[in-house]
């Protein structure tokens, strides 16, 4: 019994030890706070990075006002917000990858249990998110235990399986020793011919792609039709985007908590590049639920979907559609 035991412990080793080759590496940059995007070429878990940081200077700074969303709401920035606020506000970005309003509803009531403030709240949703009423799984897109309530195991085990993923470990190698992004790599190796500007405190994101824009915007365009990113519309085929019970739960939740903190709350529906509008049932549920004076939506086909140039790609638009969606929603109104 001993030398069987003897020999698993032996076959165990190298096993052992690639395990914590990792985790002391940590690629994903899951232990401690960091300088997340500091050479950072390894795609991290965006969740986890507003989370960690909120944790880390929440009392310090003192977060009142909150922007919830999907990268979608990148093209909204804290610094452009303030001009609406009182000068007072402290607003902090507190978005996700591919974000849903399970995730939204977790964070607004992950603020709420800590005692702090939510004195002013803006919602960028679309259609798919209406559809995220559950947790997610994946390195990128799993919540933080404080935030989710899992299981700090499973949490850990999503980021220690992508480590030891092949694939990613060859295009890690690839990548660190030639320094150049090949298309195999996908989302596993950050790329981008200018580096994002990103604010660490309010968790603000700069693209880089402006840079690459304002260089050669014939260039960027062309090469992102050329690749069918870009496609005609109206896009064909789309399933309906059904109201579920789960859905009315969560926003619940989140109006509760709202009033609870005489939140001033605006919802802004996205302009998304397929044009494709919010369904009727949808948009009067949020108005039924938090009230149709605080309900902007600019799903469809409209002056911000059509123009190719209001978007990096057909995923995320750029800041000044926000700022004149933010001009309509707080002066124009």
């Amino acid at each position: 019994m001993k030398q069987f035991l003897s020999k698993i412990l032996i076959f165990s080793i190298p096993s052992i030890l690639l395990i914590l080759l990792v985790i002391w590496i940590d690629f994903f940059k899951i232990f401690g706070f960091h300088d997340y995007y500091l050479t950072q070429k390894v795609g991290i878990n965006r969740e986890m990075v507003t989370t960690s940081t909120f944790n880390h200077f929440r009392e310090k700074e003192k977060y009142d006002s909150f922007i919830f969303g999907s990268s979608r709401s990148q093209a909204y920035k804290c610094k452009n917000w303030m001009s609406y606020l009182d000068n007072n506000s402290k607003p902090f970005h507190f978005d996700a990858s591919g974000e849903g309003i399970w995730g939204i509803t977790k964070k607004v009531e992950y603020i709420d249990k800590l005692g702090d403030t939510i004195k002013n709240a803006l919602i960028i949703i679309d259609r798919t998110g209406l559809e995220i009423t559950y947790p997610r799984q994946g390195h990128l897109f799993v919540s933080m235990p404080c935030v989710s309530k899992s299981s700090k195991a499973e949490y850990y085990l999503e980021f220690l399986k992508a480590s030891l993923n092949l694939k990613f470990l060859l295009a890690y190698i690839d990548y660190s020793i030639f320094e150049a992004y090949r298309e195999y790599m996908g989302y596993l190796i950050t790329h981008s011919k200018f580096n994002h500007i990103v604010n660490n405190r309010n968790c603000d994101i700069w693209y880089g792609w402006d840079k690459e824009i304002k260089t050669d915007s014939v260039g960027y365009y062309s090469k992102l039709i050329d690749k069918g990113i870009f496609y005609e519309r109206p896009k064909s085929e789309i399933s309906k985007c059904e109201v579920t019970t789960k859905e009315i739960f969560l926003f619940n939740k989140i109006k509760n908590i709202f009033t609870k903190h005489n939140t001033n709350y605006k919802i802004i529906i996205s302009p998304v590049y397929d044009q494709v509008p919010m369904e009727e049932e949808q948009v009067e549920l949020l108005e039924q639920i938090f009230g149709q004076e605080n309900i902007y939506n600019f799903s469809g086909k409209n002056k911000f979907s059509d123009p190719i140039n209001n978007f990096y790609e057909t995923s995320h638009y750029k800041p000044f559609v926000a700022n004149e969606i933010m001009n309509i929603i707080y002066i124009d109104k």
